[in-house]
């Protein structure tokens, strides 16, 4: 009988973790862009579902009043206030996102599944927030406070930086309003309700928007960080909706039962 020295046959290389962790990064990522893109035609669609006709009507029949007081508010606005008051609210902007950024890392951390779930909402919120704002700033191109005597007319080929409608309101009013929902606590929900309500108030007392423009992305920023709030696994792995359901959840619920988004 002949030895013979031959090479072990080789095992099979083990699955890169590398390689595995960015087909998941990757995945995650597609799955959220999907997510982002539904959720965009869910809104486009919602002001023409026979159901939101009558808020549809509620609605241009309170911006109305607005649209025709704006100049009037903005030809108020001492010109003193207005550095400081884009400081602050670009500051109080800061404090939402690190605060929704907080929540998120603290659950990773503490692997918080409601936590984490929080923090991609808000995220999934602010990026649909973009997106509609994007596209909505070029189409109604308003002009700022501030150009051809405060008078703020629409469609004015101001398309690169319209006034219509506030982006910091929108943002700040959909993370709010994500954190107030999944943390449906007086403290918490006065906080967050009452920065977004100063941030957007700022922005009419620092010369960069008429007060049409901040209520109309605060109500479209609330109605979105709802939506999103409402959505279930947001983070992946988690088995099971986080929402906390309390008074004010249920009397938000109760209202806003009232406007379909054309989810069931």
């Amino acid at each position: 009988m002949v030895e013979t020295d031959a090479p072990p046959t080789p095992l099979p290389d083990a699955p890169s973790t590398t390689a595995a962790q960015s087909s998941s990064f990757a995945s995650q990522l597609g799955h959220g862009i999907v997510l982002i893109g539904k959720d965009e035609l869910t809104f486009i669609k919602a002001p023409f579902r026979k159901k939101n006709i009558k808020w549809d009507i509620l609605a241009a029949a309170a911006l109305t009043p607005l649209f025709y007081t704006d100049e009037q508010v903005a030809n108020q606005v001492n010109p003193a206030w207005h550095d400081s008051g884009i400081a602050i609210s670009n500051g109080i902007m800061g404090v939402e996102i690190l605060t929704a950024g907080g929540i998120f890392f603290t659950g990773l951390a503490t692997d918080n599944a409601h936590a984490k779930d929080t923090g991609v909402a808000a995220a999934r919120g602010v990026a649909d927030a973009v997106v509609l704002y994007g596209v909505m700033k070029p189409i109604f191109a308003r002009q700022r406070p501030g150009t051809n005597n405060n008078e703020g007319n629409f469609f004015s080929g101001n398309w690169k930086n319209g006034s219509f409608p506030s982006g910091h309101s929108m943002f700040n009013w959909t993370i709010a309003s994500v954190i107030a929902h999944e943390y449906p606590k007086w403290p918490v929900v006065l906080t967050m309700y009452g920065l977004a309500s100063a941030s957007s108030t700022l922005r009419v007392t620092s010369g960069v928007h008429f007060p049409s423009d901040v209520v109309a992305g605060g109500v479209m920023g609330f109605l979105i960080g709802r939506y999103v709030a409402r959505q279930e696994h947001h983070f992946s792995g988690d088995a099971s909706s986080h929402t906390r359901t309390n008074k004010i959840t249920r009397v938000e619920d109760a209202i806003l039962s009232h406007v379909s988004f054309g989810v069931q």
